[in-house]
């Protein structure tokens, strides 16, 4: 850390350091803004490899020649029945949509038409006031909604009486587009105007305040360059993925922003010269964010061994960003905060004057006289914290997972009102009908084998109808059905019926097998993957993390302690957010993959503020002993770990102004979980116990020792009598 704090703070060799950066974005910058048209959200992309649901995509994909369709659904609702005129209207709509040709709306077989003759009689409503049109088209995640809107173009949405909806996948994916079609430059805005008001607050000066902003900047630039090299390469990467970086990176490196700005700050009142200032807070606080780097990098990699798509893909990409952050934050930072030097804090530059008989902060403070408190009560402290938290613990009694259809939008939107529609006259399962492949293995398909899948699927609990699709594979050996269940196709008592739907049809008789596919079974085999891979996950992640603080602090029990109150601290984090999503902002449920991403960015970025506590109390403990290194550190991170985790805080509560569920349910957990960890973990809990265990904690090094004392004051280690 010597070599890199001299040369990243040198008084020529920072000019360096600057236009290698420059040079970077200068390289990146072009690959970076092609990453969008690298991103894939087709199906194969997020659903396990070995599932159900993805070898039937593979199957309609290579064995038909339609390939994998999807459907659209054109909702006709009269309330006083449904007259001559809107039947006409109906038809004419089914015309101009086919007339408007492939390049419009592709369709890969005509519509189906109610009231048109030979059109199946379940198309209309018993009451014959609700009528829907079924469309059929590709799947192509990345048009779909472009479809959808071309039909609600033609049909518009109303004609006298009558009211019109378009709805199903084509529905919800014109919908989906106008949620996400700008939703990195909206997270983008957002954000950076909410991290520049935060930091004008703290530092109230304007260069200060703008340098995390630029540093974020570069780092985010070159990270979506390489991830549009790690996606040409052959990789998956996703949109969803992608949007979140934006968050990711500013939370981050927003962090280390503000540790080492606080270090300069106070070398600077020791420290004449602005470049030895800075080398010594480098080499200071250079290991802390190192390792809080390394430890969130890793954690993020971990996530390469889930096996559910989009948990895998997010793996890499999160890792390579907050890598970029961090290499930004060990580098860039420290170059401009050196070339601003004392100027840049203006106009508040008698905080950083030189003054080398200052009080030390961390003799002083509100933290300082928090810390004191905290530890003449430890036992207390510690007893009272951990009581609240297993009782926030509770709540996950109350977890349920829900993809219900009419949940995924916060607000009201066409195709969630389509459906609404729908289902009062229909089955719910409508909307997303699962797709069922019967296969002969030892010759064509024949029809017999057809009616013996769709009696024997009939014959399930929860299943409407079984419809055939009239299509075969090329090869003749695999027919098509669709399959309609009573209820939401998406809610989890739907998702439910799947084992027992495919157990049913897996052996049909000698050589004849059936696969389930579609949008519920899709569901259910993400679900389970999802709850699955958090069994992996969790404990790789944790393991990881413990060897990279047993590294920094060269201790064994010091990172068990804190990995307790890390995982204490998100159990207590996802009770809270299940009591409040559920029965505050009244959501049935959750995505099953919530827990997951949870778990990875709150104990992933949640131990970031424990790394920055315990690295400077391990420093200070070697020169006053372990309870007053404990309390030196408290006074001198407060402020800084405080503004980080209400930044962090505040830029993942940005996810929550999406209209959509996940992002909400994601932003209010992890805002709520850097909370608790920045006000009650670091604040109480880990100094309580550190208190409770004394020198101890840094077996089998001790207070005292554990790494040489790197001091250029020549001040001799001496370790402080704990009080009694």
């Amino acid at each position: 850390m010597r070599a890199l704090a001299s040369f990243v703070a040198g008084r020529r060799t920072k000019w360096v350091v600057l236009v290698v950066w420059i040079i970077a974005i200068a390289a990146m910058q072009p690959l970076g803004s092609k990453l969008s048209d690298e991103t894939t959200d087709d199906t194969e992309s997020f659903l396990p490899d070995s599932a159900e649901s993805t070898e039937v995509v593979r199957q309609l994909d290579s064995e038909f020649s339609a390939g994998e369709t999807t459907f659209g659904l054109i909702v006709y609702e009269d309330k006083n029945g449904l007259s001559a005129e809107d039947k006409q209207k109906i038809a004419a709509d089914a015309q101009a949509i086919q007339a408007a040709g492939p390049d419009k709306v592709p369709l890969t077989q005509p519509p189906t038409v109610p009231f048109a003759p030979g059109s199946p009689s379940n198309l209309v409503a018993t009451n014959g006031n609700v009528a829907y049109t079924v469309l059929t088209v590709p799947t192509n995640f990345d048009e779909q909604g472009n479809w959808g809107k071309e039909v609600r173009d033609i049909t518009g949405d109303r004609a006298g009486d009558m009211q019109i909806y378009v709805t199903g996948d084509l529905g919800f994916s014109a919908d989906a587009d106008e949620v996400f079609s700008d939703i990195d430059a909206r997270l983008l805005l957002a954000t950076v105007v909410l991290v520049l008001v935060l930091l004008g607050a703290i530092y109230r000066a304007a260069l200060i305040a703008i340098t995390p902003l630029i540093v974020v900047f570069f780092a985010y630039t070159v990270a979506t360059g390489f991830i549009y090299l790690y996606a040409k390469s052959g990789a998956t990467v996703s949109s969803n993925s992608t949007a979140i970086l934006v968050v990711l990176m500013f939370g981050v490196g927003t962090d280390y922003c503000l540790l080492l700005v606080s270090r300069y700050r106070e070398e600077l009142r020791r420290i004449e010269d602005k470049h030895d200032a800075m080398q010594r807070a480098v080499r200071r606080t250079g290991p802390a964010i190192l390792a809080s780097g390394l430890t969130v990098t890793l954690a993020m990699l971990v996530l390469v061994l889930a096996d559910a798509g989009n948990t895998s893909s997010l793996g890499p990409i999160a890792a390579i960003a907050v890598f970029s952050a961090m290499v930004a934050g060990l580098t860039l930072l420290p170059t401009l905060l050196t070339i601003f030097g004392r100027a840049g804090f203006w106009p508040r530059g008698s905080v950083v004057a030189y003054d080398p008989e200052h009080p030390s902060m961390g003799r002083q403070g509100v933290w300082r006289r928090f810390g004191d408190k905290v530890l003449e009560r430890p036992a207390a402290a510690l007893t009272v914290t951990v009581a609240l938290f297993a009782a926030g613990a509770l709540g996950l009694l109350a977890y349920k997972v829900d993809y219900s259809t009419t949940s995924f939008f916060k607000g009201s939107v066409e195709s969630v009102a389509g459906f609404e529609v729908l289902r009062g006259s229909y089955p719910a399962g409508v909307l997303a009908p699962s797709t069922v492949l019967v296969e002969r293995d030892d010759g064509p398909v024949t029809q017999a084998d057809v009616d013996k899948a769709v009696q024997t699927l009939s014959e399930q609990k929860g299943v409407a109808r079984v419809t055939p699709t009239g299509l075969t594979s090329d090869d003749g050996r695999i027919a098509s059905l669709n399959l309609i269940l009573e209820g939401d196709p998406l809610k989890k008592s739907s998702l439910d019926l799947i084992p027992g739907l495919r157990d049913s049809v897996h052996d049909l008789g000698p050589g004849l097998t059936a696969l389930i596919g579609g949008a519920t079974a899709i569901n259910y085999d993400f679900d389970k993957a999802t709850q699955e891979d958090l069994r992996l996950i969790a404990p790789l992640a944790l393991l990881v993390m413990a060897i990279i603080l047993a590294i920094l602090l060269q201790a064994l029990i010091a990172p068990l302690v804190l990995l307790a109150s890390v995982i204490l601290s998100f159990l207590c984090t996802l009770g809270i957010s299940i009591l409040f999503i559920r029965f505050v902002v009244g959501d049935a449920g959750f995505d099953a993959s919530i827990p997951t991403f949870a778990f990875i960015f709150l104990v992933a970025l949640g131990i970031d503020y424990t790394i920055f506590l315990m690295a400077r109390a391990r420093e200070e403990a070697r020169r006053h002993g372990t309870r007053e290194g404990m309390l030196r550190a408290l006074a001198v991170t407060g402020p800084v770990i405080t503004s980080a985790g209400i930044i962090l805080a505040g830029t993942f509560s940005v996810l929550m102004t999406l209209p959509v569920t996940f992002t909400f349910d994601l932003g209010f957990m992890v805002a709520v979980g850097i909370l608790l960890d920045t006000f009650i973990v670091r604040t109480i809990m880990v100094p309580a116990a550190v208190e409770l265990i004394g020198d101890k904690i840094w077996w089998p090094s001790t207070a005292k020792a554990g790494g040489r004392l790197r001091e250029e004051t020549g001040e001799q280690p001496r370790v402080e009598p704990a009080r009694p």
